[in-house]
């Protein structure tokens, strides 16, 4: 599937705070259709970011706050959650209280 040996660095999901000049740099791409795209998400992103630093440097920072394995009350991100915890914290969220929903 992969025509490479390895793998571009990438940010493990399940999300990444990114710059505005590379999120603009991924929108345009994605418009002109010139995005090279790859069944994990977190693969194409690092695609797509070592594109952008051809032209400009990118630094990576880890986190603690990016939770990996679940929902943790203010962490930057949340894992493996269904639909219904998702909707239960968007609804959070909107009401300014950034809460994890522990139901299954």
């Amino acid at each position: 599937e992969w025509p490479e040996e390895d793998y571009p660095p990438y940010a493990n999901g399940p999300g990444y705070v990114v710059s505005s000049d590379i999120a603009n740099y991924v929108v345009s791409e994605f418009v002109s259709q010139k995005l090279r795209l790859f069944k994990m998400e977190d693969v194409s992103m690092g695609m797509w970011v070592e594109k952008f630093n051809i032209s400009q440097p990118v630094e990576y920072i880890h986190s603690f706050k990016f939770c990996q394995f679940g929902c943790i009350d203010g962490y930057y991100t949340a894992h493996y959650q269904s639909p219904r915890q998702m909707i239960c914290m968007w609804d959070k969220l909107q009401a300014g209280h950034a809460q994890c929903c522990n139901m299954r």
